[in-house]
């Protein structure tokens, strides 16, 4: 009976590890860089604008969040490009 549980949990895992791999892995493009817009705004601030001034922040930022590109550059955004994207914040 104990074989029987163990050959299930085994089976069971060797199920689920396919799926834990796809997670591992790092997001596809979700804009086109050659049509990234450019903000107004620093990079390091908020705001109800898309993109922010810095080119390259904006398509690190926008390569893993497309609603900061597409809709606004919030504060979640902004700690993407402090994490993420190198953006320097004083």
């Amino acid at each position: 009976m104990l074989w029987n549980q163990i050959g299930s949990l085994v089976g069971s895992l060797a199920l689920a590890i396919p799926f834990v791999q796809d997670c591992n892995q790092e997001p596809g493009p979700t804009v086109d860089p050659d049509t990234l817009p450019v903000g107004e705004q620093p990079c390091c601030e908020a705001s109800d604008e898309p993109a922010c001034d810095e080119p390259e922040v904006v398509e690190c930022v926008c390569d893993r969040d497309a609603y900061c590109c597409e809709t606004e550059w919030d504060s979640t955004c902004v700690g993407e490009a402090i994490e993420f994207c190198d953006a320097r914040c004083a």
